[in-house]
């Protein structure tokens, strides 16, 4: 039977928005019809590449904005200067034009696959640029037109940006590096319960799929990481940090995810394992755990028998973890309240 409860007009999006989304939507609105007005204004060849351009460097925050910009710029600029150098000097030879339109492509497709995130997205930008510029050109007489399709692109991409950047500056929205380090604290403390979550004796795919799902969104913040170096001046001295404490974060998924695999692989582990564990993520959520504290609770676990390699293994890992998760913990971000 129909839920009519569902197609009432409290549950569309339209009145679920929150404040922030729609100041978001409005912004990108308001910036697309800027720029395509501006475009007519001045009479480019292809208006709706400014409005495009507009709507695909509209972030919800500052720095995603900024890098997203600075990406689509790099791109536009490269892309538009390998037209007019490849196309200028081999137009009148179709297959060397084709052989090196190719290249290029080639190029910029290996590069797209070997970097990340925003030089990336230049990359991809520069070979389909590329590729717009020169390829219409070939059914032209006049060569000149060349630089008349290549100037009229980067000027529709430029307003675009620039539209964008204005609108963002008049309504502005919430700071990435408000949200990172939010991110970077919920992560810190997850980590805890995504290893009493790990380190049980089940086996499922629900286990496989957290485990999933907490490196994505380590990843994840790894993106906010670099939209906020572009969005304050403190982000980019603290940058280097940031990204070691994100590293760090990775490590500590490695390390629990190995643990779990000696514990499902141990046929007779210690007594009171699954107490001590619980014992010690316990006094690792308390921000007073020191290293002795931690060195008690596990000294149980210590092997007796110093040839019983799996039990050493276990215990130098476990170990390795506690050093991980406490160094993370005495940096400020996760002291500051």
């Amino acid at each position: 039977m129909m839920n009519l409860g569902a197609l009432s007009w409290r549950n569309t999006p339209w009145i679920k928005a929150t404040r922030p989304q729609w100041r978001y939507a409005l912004r990108n609105g308001i910036a697309m019809c800027l720029a395509l007005t501006v475009a007519y204004y001045l009479n480019l060849d292809e208006p709706y590449w400014a409005m495009t351009s507009a709507a695909v460097v509209s972030f919800p925050t500052v720095g995603g904005v900024i890098s997203k910009s600075l990406g689509r710029v790099a791109g536009s600029l490269l892309g538009a200067t390998a037209a007019l150098l490849l196309a200028g000097h081999t137009l009148n030879d179709p297959w060397l034009f084709l052989l090196s339109m190719s290249a290029w492509l080639g190029l910029c497709t290996w590069a797209c696959a070997h970097f990340t995130n925003n030089v990336a997205y230049a990359f991809q930008l520069a070979g389909y640029t590329a590729a717009i510029i020169a390829f219409p050109v070939v059914n032209v007489l006049d060569t000149t037109e060349l630089w008349d399709i290549a100037q009229a692109r980067v000027c529709e991409v430029m307003v675009g940006i620039l539209c964008g950047g204005v609108m963002m500056m008049i309504l502005p929205s919430t700071s990435d590096g408000t949200t990172l380090i939010t991110a970077l604290k919920t992560m810190h403390a997850r980590l805890l319960e995504h290893a009493s979550l790990l380190w049980q004796p089940d086996s499922s795919d629900d286990i496989r799929l957290a485990h999933e799902k907490v490196i994505g969104q380590i990843l994840t913040m790894n993106l906010l990481r670099i939209q906020a170096f572009w969005s304050h001046y403190r982000f980019r001295r603290q940058n280097t940090l940031l990204n070691y404490l994100l590293h760090q974060q990775l490590r500590m998924t490695s390390a629990i995810s190995s643990l779990r695999r000696m514990l499902l692989n141990w046929p007779a582990p210690p007594a009171h394992t699954r107490e001590i564990i619980e014992a010690l993520l316990a006094a690792l959520a308390r921000s007073d755990a020191d290293i002795y504290t931690v060195a008690r609770i596990i000294a149980p676990l210590a092997p007796a028998d110093e040839y019983d390699y799996r039990h050493r293994a276990f215990w130098q890992r476990l170990n390795y973890f506690c050093r991980l998760y406490q160094c993370h913990a005495r940096h400020r971000i996760f002291r500051s309240r």
